[in-house]
């Protein structure tokens, strides 16, 4: 039975790791991030993870079994229920930070599986078990959200036509700005993660 590679990862330490020197990343994962908030705090996320053409090929042929360019309700769930192992293991690929210290995020929530013509796309809702407080970030605190692989197997890209870490409906004075993680590197201190600043009026 496959197992999807985000959720493969956290058996990595069983299986070896690759060397330092193998080629990264081997699955490529466009990100769309949605902040959701409510009377003035950031209360969660809608995230879709968009994966590419070669590793969505197989569940695609697999479970689109008509053919028709969609993952039916009854081939999401055959998809769903043979293929994903652990519902809770996507919070694990959630990173949200308050002054440089990770925010712990609830369980993933409202999973769909879609298709995005030859690309399978995952999208779903991941609740913060806390509420942040959105006033005065960016000045004396500081917020930073992303959706990555630490392990650096799936490289987690924005879109170029498009933010990809964009506001559900925009706090006024809030501003959002895609930077590199420099204080939080991945695979072996060797790569910054891209994730958004958030900034709030106070």
């Amino acid at each position: 039975m496959r197992h999807f590679l985000p959720l493969c990862l956290l058996c990595l330490p069983l299986i070896g790791l690759a060397p330092r020197a193998a080629a990264h990343p081997h699955v490529w994962m466009e990100l769309d991030m949605v902040l959701l908030t409510d009377k003035g705090s950031l209360t969660g996320f809608e995230i879709t993870w968009t994966w590419d053409e070669v590793y969505s090929d197989p569940f695609r042929k697999t479970y689109d079994k008509n053919r028709n360019g969609t993952f039916e309700p009854a081939e999401a769930a055959e998809l769903q229920n043979n293929e994903i192992t652990s519902l809770a293991a996507f919070s694990e690929f959630v990173f949200v930070r308050v002054q440089g210290e990770r925010v712990p995020v609830g369980t993933l929530k409202a999973l769909t599986i879609g298709l995005k013509g030859d690309q399978m796309q995952f999208h779903f809702q991941v609740p913060l078990k806390k509420p942040i407080p959105l006033a005065g970030i960016g000045a004396g605190r500081t917020l930073t959200v992303g959706s990555y692989d630490p392990e650096y197997y799936i490289e987690s890209t924005l879109p170029e036509d498009r933010p990809g870490v964009r506001f559900a409906a925009p706090p006024p004075g809030c501003t959002i700005k895609i930077i590199e993680d420099r204080k939080h590197p991945i695979y072996f201190g060797m790569v910054y993660p891209q994730v958004g600043a958030v900034t709030c009026a106070d």
